[in-house]
C-alpha cells in the first residue's frame, strides 16, 4: 500500500459509526440548530467528555433504539467520565480513549474552567507511554518540604486509605479485570513533577526501602512516578470504607528537595497481549472508518454499511477488546468485509499517486522471522512511516520496548510516536495463517504473498563420472650438465 495514502487515511480514522441522519437527530437532542454544529461535535471523540449525564443518557437511549448497540444504559450512579468512555467505545471502536480524555482535561486546566480543581496539578501533561493509561488523580495535598529543615532529611506525608482504593470503573464496568496501579508523584510546582532520583521510600514506619532497582531504572527512562500499589498489604486491601491513614516517609540524599505537592494517581497498566489486542481493534477501526466515510453521502449505502459494521461488532462487548483471540477475529472479519472500501482510491489519492511513478521490478523476498527474537511472527506489524515491507511481531515489540519513552522500529529504527503509528498487516497475517510452516515468502504486486518452493535435489548419474586419472610424477629441473638433460628426456618418454 502507498505510504502517503495510508498516512492520510490514518488521519481520517475518527469516523463514528453514525449516518448523517443520525448525527442530525443527535444534534437536535443536545440543542444544536445546524447540521454543521452537530457534525463538528460528534466527529471529535473528546467532545463527549463535555456532555452532562442527562444528555449522555439520551444519546445512549437513542443508540439502543436505533440498534447501534446492545449495551444497557448505565445508571445515574456512574461517573460522568466513565459514561463518556462507554459512548466513545461504542461509536469509535478501536479509538484510544486516553487521547480524548487527556485532551479534555488539558483544556480544563488551560482554560481554568470552573470544573477544574482548586489545585489542578498537570497530571495529564506528564510523559507517559502507551503501557500506562491514565485514569484520574485520587488524592493531592500541599506540603512545606521546600521550607522546612530536617536534620535526618526525612519527610513524611499521611494519605487516607480510602483514597487509595483501586476499584476504579473503567469504561463503565466495575468487574473489569484491568490491572489498576497507584502512582505517587512529587511536584515542584503545579505544572512540574520532580523526578524521584536519589530518594528512599518507606511505608507505615518500615525501615525497608520500597523502591527496587527496577523502579530506579524506570526513573532513568524518564518516568516521574513511584509505584506504591504493592508496597504494603494495607494498600492492597484498601477500599472505599477503609479508615485511618498510611504514612509515607521519604529520605532524600543530597540537598533539600523543593517539593510543594504530593499526589496519588490511578493508571491502567496494560500487558503486551492487551496492547496487541488494542492494535488489532485499532487497525480494524481504520477499515470501518474508511468504509463509513466513503458511503456517508449516499444515505441508503451508509445505512447498509452501518448495518454491516454492527453485525460485525455485535458478537463482541467492551470487555472483549482486550482479549487477544477475540480481537484477532474482529480484525479478520472487518478486514474481509471492508477491505475493498479501504483500497478504493478517490480522485485526490489517484492524483497524488500519479506523481510518484513506481517501476515494478519483480517480487521481493520477505522473511517472517521476528528481528528481535528470531522466532516466527504471529502478529505482523509495521509502522506507517516505514518504507520496508518486512514486519515484526507486535507482542514481542511491546514486551521489549514498552518501558521505553521512545519507541523505534526494530528493522529501520524509525521513531514511533505511539501505538497510533502502528498497524497490523492484513495480507501478511493471512499468509501466516495459510502457510503455518513457511519462514520466507515472495511478495508479489498487489500485496500477494507466495510461498517459496524448495529447490529440487540434483540427480547425479554415477556412470558419467570419468575414472580416476593416474597421478603425474613431479620432476624437478636441474641445470647441471648434459647427463641431467638426457635423464630428463628419458623420464619424459617413460611418463
Amino acid at each position: 500500500m502507498n505510504i502517503n495514502l495510508y498516512r492520510r487515511r490514518r488521519l481520517r480514522s475518527t469516523q463514528p459509526i453514525l449516518t448523517r441522519v443520525q448525527i442530525r437527530d443527535l444534534g437536535r437532542k443536545i440543542g444544536f440548530t445546524s447540521f454543521r454544529q452537530s457534525v463538528e461535535f460528534f466527529m471529535d471523540p473528546y467532545n463527549y467528555f463535555k456532555l452532562s449525564k442527562i444528555k449522555m443518557a439520551d444519546i445512549h437511549q437513542y443508540l439502543l433504539d436505533q440498534g447501534i448497540t446492545h449495551e444497557k444504559c448505565p445508571t445515574t450512579h456512574i461517573r460522568q467520565g466513565d459514561h463518556s468512555r462507554v459512548l466513545i467505545s461504542i461509536l469509535f471502536p478501536g479509538y484510544p480513549i486516553i487521547k480524548a480524555s487527556e485532551q479534555h482535561y488539558r483544556d480544563l486546566r488551560e482554560n481554568r474552567s470552573p470544573q477544574a480543581k482548586v489545585i489542578d496539578l498537570a497530571y495529564d501533561q506528564l510523559p507517559v507511554t502507551d503501557k500506562f493509561e491514565r485514569l484520574e488523580e485520587l488524592y493531592s495535598t500541599p506540603v512545606d518540604w521546600h521550607q522546612r529543615e530536617s536534620k535526618s532529611k526525612e519527610y513524611t506525608v499521611e494519605i487516607p486509605l480510602k483514597r487509595l482504593n483501586r476499584s476504579i470503573l473503567v469504561e463503565g464496568h466495575a468487574s473489569s479485570k484491568l490491572n489498576v496501579r497507584l502512582f505517587l508523584y512529587l511536584w515542584v510546582s503545579e505544572r512540574m513533577a520532580w523526578t524521584p532520583s536519589s530518594v528512599c521510600l518507606s511505608v507505615d514506619h518500615s525501615a525497608k526501602d520500597c523502591l527496587s532497582a527496577q523502579d530506579k531504572k524506570l526513573h532513568e527512562y524518564g518516568f516521574n512516578h513511584i509505584d506504591i500499589t504493592e508496597t504494603t498489604d494495607a494498600i492492597t486491601k484498601a477500599n472505599r470504607r477503609s479508615t485511618g491513614s498510611l504514612p509515607f516517609t521519604f529520605t532524600f540524599h543530597g540537598k533539600r528537595p523543593n517539593i510543594r505537592h504530593v499526589s496519588v494517581c490511578a493508571v491502567v497498566e496494560k500487558s503486551s497481549q492487551e496492547l496487541t489486542s488494542q492494535l488489532y481493534v485499532q487497525t480494524a477501526s481504520l477499515y470501518i472508518g474508511q468504509a463509513m466515510e466513503s458511503s456517508s453521502r449516499n444515505v441508503p449505502l451508509a445505512q447498509a454499511t452501518q448495518k454491516q459494521v454492527i453485525e460485525q461488532l455485535r458478537p463482541f462487548d467492551l470487555k472483549d477488546k482486550l482479549y487477544l483471540p477475540k480481537t484477532e477475529t474482529i480484525f479478520l472479519s472487518c478486514a474481509e468485509k471492508f477491505l475493498t472500501a479501504w483500497n478504493n482510491h478517490d480522485k485526490e489519492d489517484k492524483e497524488e499517486d500519479d506523481k510518484d511513478i513506481e517501476i515494478y521490478t519483480g517480487g521481493e523476498y520477505i522473511s517472517v522471522l521476528d528481528p528481535i527474537m528470531l522466532s516466527r511472527i504471529e502478529h505482523p506489524t509495521r509502522c506507517i512511516f516505514c518504507a520496508h515491507n518486512t514486519c515484526f511481531d507486535a507482542e514481542v515489540f511491546f514486551k521489549f520496548q514498552v518501558t521505553s519513552m521512545q519507541w523505534k522500529c526494530p528493522i529501520c529504527l524509525v521513531k514511533i510516536r505511539g501505538i497510533q503509528d502502528l498497524y497490523i498487516d492484513y495480507h501478511a497475517k493471512l499468509a501466516l495463517k495459510k502457510y503455518p510452516n513457511e519462514e520466507r515468502f515472495l511478495l508479489e504486486k498487489n500485496d500477494v504473498y507466495l510461498p517459496i518452493e524448495p529447490l529440487a535435489p540434483v540427480q547425479v548419474d554415477m556412470k558419467n563420472i570419468p575414472e580416476k586419472r593416474n597421478v603425474a610424477e613431479i620432476i624437478s629441473l636441474d641445470d647441471d650438465g648434459d647427463d641431467a638433460d638426457s635423464e630428463l628426456t628419458s623420464k619424459r618418454q617413460r611418463s
